[in-house]
């Protein structure tokens, strides 16, 4: 990666585009758990490979549905960013995924019933985009050892 940087103040830097501006986007219609504007953001066949399940998560119809089973399982869902990083068409931004687990949460081993515990984790997430400025390609690592600890569940 480049040394085009910022933190959670201030425009980003590069190629004429204000991807501070997108990602605040990203994370405004995430706080607001307006699933159909965050998927807006995802190519019609975008990959998400992520630390919550076994297999990726491909197209936006599926990056949705994953959406939606966290903001049910989690309806408090908030994500601060704390640090962005830019490089060209790739992303990296490290933020805090806090919560109340107080609805069902899907997991690939069967539902997991309200904990009625608030978990406050570390996550990062990596992206590249096309040249429409749409994601394509994901990859998100939440800290799950700490996630599970904290609602109970180890």
């Amino acid at each position: 990666m480049s040394d085009t940087h910022t933190s959670v103040v201030g425009p980003v830097p590069g190629a004429g585009q204000d991807r501070r501006g997108k990602v605040d986007r990203i994370f405004h219609a995430l706080n607001a758990h307006d699933d159909t504007a965050y998927v807006r953001f995802y190519g019609a066949d975008a990959i998400m490979y992520t630390s919550t399940a076994p297999e990726p998560v491909r197209g936006q119809a599926a990056i949705q549905r994953e959406i939606q089973q966290w903001f049910t399982a989690m309806p408090d869902m908030m994500l601060q960013l704390e640090e962005l990083l830019v490089d060209g068409a790739s992303a990296v931004s490290r933020f805090q995924f806090v919560g109340t687990h107080t609805g069902p949460m899907a997991t690939p081993s069967g539902e997991v019933p309200p904990t009625g515990r608030r978990v406050s984790v570390p996550m990062a997430v990596f992206s590249r985009e096309d040249d429409n400025g749409l994601i394509v390609e994901e990859h998100r690592f939440l800290d799950m050892m700490g996630f599970l600890q904290q609602l109970g569940l180890t």
